[in-house]
């Protein structure tokens, strides 16, 4: 679900998206169909962030403060709801003025958040969603530490 979730976030971002600016003539319609893209994208990752999310609540023992991959996963949930629902609305309505100064401002939050979420898939891919488990021959740590 975690390589789902970071795929649809750095395959539309990233290879699509500029490959319909660099092959498209017409700069309003690569607009609306990288918005189309990262749109679907998006929805992708909100599902896939709150299945994850359902999954890392119903197995948690420690407290929810000791679990920066759940607080990082909702972090990066809460940074694409943003871009969905508070700078597409406003570049949707810009499409057609795609070299604008006003398109422009906006794309580049949209592009800023995107960014900041395509890292934080990144650190979640490379660090696992789970807790490493210790190795056979490792101390495991006593009740007292789990609770910290």
């Amino acid at each position: 679900m975690l390589t789902v979730l970071a795929g649809a976030l750095w395959s539309g971002g990233y290879i699509v998206s500029p490959l319909l600016f660099r092959t498209l003539e017409d700069t309003a319609q690569a607009a609306a169909l990288v918005g189309e893209v990262t749109g679907t994208a998006v929805w992708v990752v909100l599902v896939c962030a709150a299945l994850l999310i359902a999954t890392q609540l119903r197995h948690r023992i420690r407290p929810l403060a000791a679990h920066w991959r759940l607080w990082l996963l909702v972090l990066l949930t809460v940074v694409v709801a943003v871009g969905e629902f508070w700078v597409r609305p406003p570049m949707a309505a810009l499409t057609e003025q795609a070299g604008e100064v006003g398109y422009l401002s906006a794309l580049r939050a949209a592009e800023s958040l995107y960014m900041v979420a395509s890292a934080m898939a990144l650190v979640l891919v490379a660090g696992g969603i789970e807790p490493r488990q210790p190795e056979e021959g490792e101390e495991t740590p006593s009740s007292e530490d789990a609770g910290r």
